[in-house]
């Protein structure tokens, strides 16, 4: 069996979602995304995080826990049957005599086992290089009172950063496309002047595939999880799992889960007191 994915976070195969964002935030907390285990992590989450990517693994791991079942079961024990020729007179003891047809009857062969191969779709790997620390380091001449107050007002921020990420999402991600000029200038208003410059270059292309396609494109957050912040409190680097339910004229659905590192600067002019300066998605990560 590959591994499990429940094991890989340390919850319990009837975790719930929010018990399942604990682990897998406590198991990335200081790691970097480049790494390895900081992808493994996610990727996990991913799965678990989505209903229905959840249910098909559940369905794989039960799958697989059927087969290796059927084949640790040991084989089936037949008698030997003796050459009638060969064989001894019949005793006179009734205590001796043979057995009964039915104490001979070999065992039944185990059944087959159906098995359904379920696919579990891979969440998209994501991973940026930022040069941020994760905590903020104890100088030598600073006293624990010191100390405990910087790391008090890390976790703040922390929460803070997280909150301003989870918000941040559904505006920034989410179009329609009888609302393209409205959406470009919400968009903007959560992003730097950088971002927002290089986001105006590409909306025209971007309206052009939502009008075509009649589409309406609705995001929302799943997790949220702080990965890096600068000692000064001012950058930050969050992954985020992200949700986008889209509805096009003729009233298909579908959904795109995904997770991506967002690159966030404090700014005390916004209303969420941070905006997105960054966004790394997939095959553009490095």
């Amino acid at each position: 069996m590959t591994t499990n994915l429940y094991d890989l976070l340390d919850v319990d195969e009837s975790a719930t979602e929010d018990e399942i964002r604990a682990a897998w935030k406590a198991a990335i907390a200081d790691l970097d995304p480049t790494e390895r285990r900081f992808r493994a992590y996610s990727d996990a989450a991913g799965v678990l995080l989505a209903p229905d990517k959840r249910a098909a693994y559940d369905a794989e791991l039960a799958a697989e826990r059927a087969a290796e079942a059927a084949a640790a079961e040991p084989a089936p024990v037949v008698p030997a049957v003796a050459d009638p020729a060969e064989a001894d007179p019949a005793p006179s003891d009734p205590a001796l005599s043979d057995p009964a047809p039915s104490d001979l009857a070999p065992r039944r062969a185990p059944g087959t086992v159906a098995l359904v191969a379920a696919g579990v779709a891979a969440v998209l790997a994501v991973g940026l290089a930022v040069t941020l620390a994760l905590l903020p380091g104890a100088r030598g001449d600073q006293s624990a009172k010191e100390v405990a107050e910087r790391n008090l007002g890390f976790e703040k921020t922390s929460v803070e950063v997280e909150n301003a990420a989870e918000r941040i999402v559904a505006p920034a991600f989410s179009y329609g496309y009888q609302t393209m000029d409205a959406d470009l200038e919400r968009v903007t208003q959560y992003l730097t002047p950088a971002l927002a410059a290089k986001q105006a270059k590409l909306w025209p292309e971007l309206t052009d595939e939502a009008t075509k396609q009649k589409i309406v494109v609705e995001a929302a957050a799943d997790g949220v999880a702080l990965t890096r912040l600068s000692a000064d409190g001012r950058l930050a680097s969050v992954v985020v799992f992200i949700r986008q339910d889209s509805v096009r004229a003729e009233g298909e659905r579908s959904t795109l889960r995904m997770w991506a590192t967002l690159q966030l600067v404090r700014d005390s002019g916004s209303e969420q007191g941070w905006l997105l300066d960054g966004i790394c998605v997939d095959s553009d990560c490095g």
